[in-house]
C-alpha cells in the first residue's frame, strides 16, 4: 500500500472485503471472509464515491457492523476501508532491543516495591523457587537477600 512520507514500520493495517450497497446504512465488516472487529470507527479509513469519510459523524462501528449516517443506494461504491489496527493488537519487541534505560526504576511485585539503582538492592528482597531472577554483576548488596531454593554462582 503507498504511503506519502515514510511508511509506518509497526502496526496491522488491512484491507477489508469489499462492500456492495444496497439501499440500506448499515454493513458487515469482513476481512478474508471472516467478521473483523475494529474495536472503534476511529480506526478506521473508509471511503464513500471517493469521499474520505469521518468517523462518528459519516459512520459509525459496533462490533462487526459498520453503519453509515446516510442511506447507501445502489449507485454508491463504498470504494475501500482500510482498518488500521486492531483490538488487543500488540507489536513483539525485537530481542535485545530493551535497555536498562528503558525499564522503571522500581518494579513492583505483590504490591512490594523494590528499587534498583545502578547495580544495588537497597531493599530487603525473596527470590521464591518457582520465580526466575536474574542478575548481571557487579552487584553490591547494602541488604538482606533470601532465596528459597538452589542458589547457583555462574
Amino acid at each position: 500500500m503507498p504511503f506519502l512520507g515514510q511508511q509506518p514500520s509497526a502496526g496491522d493495517f488491512k484491507k477489508l472485503d469489499t462492500i456492495t450497497t444496497d439501499s440500506s446504512a448499515s454493513f458487515t465488516l469482513l476481512y478474508d471472509g471472516d467478521a473483523f472487529v475494529p474495536g472503534q470507527a476511529e480506526k478506521l479509513l473508509v471511503s464513500v464515491n471517493g469521499v474520505i469519510q469521518a468517523p462518528q459523524d459519516a459512520f459509525t462501528v459496533n462490533s462487526n457492523t459498520i453503519t453509515f449516517s446516510e442511506t447507501l443506494d445502489s449507485s454508491d461504491t463504498i470504494d475501500f476501508i482500510i482498518a488500521m489496527g486492531e483490538v488487543h493488537n500488540i507489536n513483539s519487541v525485537s530481542d535485545a532491543s530493551i535497555t536498562p534505560a528503558k525499564l522503571a526504576s522500581t518494579l513492583v511485585k505483590d504490591d512490594t516495591p523494590v528499587r534498583v539503582n545502578k547495580n544495588s538492592i537497597n531493599t530487603n528482597m525473596t527470590i521464591a523457587s518457582d520465580e526466575n531472577a536474574f542478575v548481571a554483576g557487579p552487584v553490591t548488596v547494602n541488604s538482606t537477600i533470601t532465596i528459597n531454593g538452589t542458589f547457583t554462582v555462574v
